[in-house]
């Protein structure tokens, strides 16, 4: 049955299409979504930081130390998304609207309100504040927005296809906003705060749109495929009362365990923690690298942004990367990656120490070049976790019978902002401590300049060595996922344990790193 021929909805509930053909509207649809999720922190990433230390009297630290602070206070609700995305069909909002959906739609009217964070002259705990409701709407919409693609679909073609477009369009919005940004601050002058002003309302009203409109053309899965039934509902109820302080305690000890149980998961376990060096590195750069061509390059924030909008070249890569990780597989791809990656940086690296030594000319086409190597395998490494993500509830579900997607979802969104909040907190303490002042009238020290360098290409040099031996060990590939679904299928289906084939036992223990006896329990 495809998505043309699906019956009509009933009124009030969410009905399933994902045996269904995805097509590229329905891709395009999804997609649109990450417009905010990749645009939201490329906003306030690039150029909250700037804005509030050349007009609001931030100095580093205490900018850094804000942004740092707030991913990390923020990081838990990540974890209560997570347990709440998942059991929200328990309430009438969810069998209504969708218990992913309800949540992206909620972004489009709260992300105004943080426009606020653009505002000179106010309180620095106000500025803490929003900054914080600014990453729990990033967190509350990317645990319910990335649990969608396996729900929409089991095809692995659809699953890739949503994944690819949706990164396509997260990329061209990563791109797109230094872009227009680099328009504003030449024509109305970087001088002045209602050039940043005049951009952030513009694409924050863009956030807001884009996210309604996703949350309204896609779908996900219905309560009963959930395991929301009427049945479990009237047993849930039944079961309600009031619960004692040792039963909350209980409750509370379930939750960690429920989080704490997908790091059983070895393929998982991989991939986090490549996740968590590549985004982790990737933000500490776009925190930097503005500061690296104001100081460093000796360029303005203009060039710097217009450099930032050459990313959108990365975009045109996009369908191969979603052909090669099918065609090569996702741990060849990532050794590719992480190569082209080193690369960008030592050509980076280069463009600085040759700065004021090669002529004009050509070292802008040093610097373009080394610019557009780093920002294609910078774009693939954001883009191969996602990906990778849509299969990594197959894995999990071999073991549990269960698709705990967003627990998957907001576990790494949770360990993602602790990380890339504890690197914001240290980044502002080193580079405070290597004398950097923003708005010094003579400069950056030569101390303050190796400060930054260091931040923003040295330690990405380093994370990417890392990521690259660690890649060796991933085994995840669509032939191995194929795998488990069809063993899943017979399982499911009465199937006998006993009766596996010896290929499909060790692929799953390879897969899952739990010997196959205390799989499907």
């Amino acid at each position: 049955m495809t998505t043309q021929t699906q019956s009509e909805p009933q009124q009030g509930k969410p009905q399933s299409r994902r045996h269904g053909k995805i097509t590229i509207g329905n891709a395009l649809s999804y997609a649109m979504g990450d417009v905010y999720g990749g645009g939201g922190p490329t906003l306030a990433g690039t150029y909250l930081a700037v804005f509030w230390t050349h007009f609001c009297g931030f100095d580093i630290s205490t900018a850094q130390g804000i942004i740092g602070g707030a991913a990390v206070v923020s990081a838990v609700c990540a974890i209560l998304f997570g347990l709440l995305s998942e059991r929200f069909y328990l309430y009438r909002l969810g069998r209504r609207f969708g218990r992913r959906r309800f949540f992206i739609m909620l972004c489009s009217p709260l992300v105004l309100v943080t426009l606020l964070m653009w505002v000179p002259g106010l309180p620095q705990p106000l500025y803490f504040a929003l900054y914080v409701l600014y990453i729990v709407l990033l967190q509350m919409f990317g645990v319910c927005y990335a649990a969608l693609p396996g729900e929409m679909t089991t095809d692995f073609a659809g699953r890739s296809m949503l994944s690819t477009v949706r990164l396509l369009l997260s990329g061209i919005s990563t791109a797109v906003i230094p872009m227009f940004a680099s328009w504003v601050l030449s024509h109305l002058g970087e001088t002045n705060a209602y050039s940043y002003q005049l951009f952030a309302t513009v694409v924050t009203v863009v956030f807001a749109c884009v996210t309604f409109a996703s949350s309204r053309l896609t779908w996900e899965l219905t309560p009963e495929e959930a395991g929301f039934g009427e049945a479990e509902l009237a047993r849930r109820r039944a079961a309600a009362h009031r619960r004692t302080p040792r039963e909350m305690l209980a409750a509370a000890g379930r939750v960690v365990s429920e989080y704490a149980s997908t790091f059983r998961i070895a393929t998982f376990r991989i991939h986090i923690t490549l996740y968590l060096i590549c985004l982790t590195l990737q933000d500490m750069f776009t925190q930097t690298f503005v500061f690296f061509v104001l100081y460093d390059w000796n360029r303005t924030a203009a060039f710097a942004s217009l450099l930032l909008s050459l990313a959108i070249i990365a975009e045109v890569f996009k369908p191969l990367w979603g052909w090669l990780f099918i065609h090569i597989g996702p741990r060849n791809l990532y050794a590719v990656c992480y190569t082209g990656a080193l690369t960008g940086l030592a050509l980076l690296f280069l463009a600085w120490r040759t700065a004021g030594v090669l002529s004009g000319a050509a070292w802008t086409a040093l610097a373009v070049a080394a610019f557009l190597v780093w920002c294609v395998f910078r774009s693939l490494s954001g883009t191969l976790p996602w990906l990778i993500f849509p299969f990594i509830p197959d894995v999990d579900m071999i073991v549990t019978k269960r698709n705990r997607a967003s627990i998957f979802s907001g576990i790494t969104t949770f360990l993602r902002f602790i990380c890339t909040g504890v690197a914001s907190i240290a980044c502002g303490a080193f580079l405070a401590t290597t004398g950097f002042e923003p708005n010094h009238a003579g400069g950056q020290s030569t101390g303050a300049q190796m400060g930054i360098a260091f931040v923003c290409l040295g330690w990405s040099a380093i994370g990417f060595l890392v990521a690259f031996v660690i890649s060796r060990r991933f085994a995840l590939d669509q032939r191995g996922d194929l795998m488990l679904l069809h063993e899943i299928d017979r399982l499911r289906s009465g199937g006998s344990k006993e009766d596996v084939e010896p290929e499909v036992r060790k692929t799953v223990e390879k897969l899952t790193g739990v010997p196959y006896e205390r799989c499907w329990r």
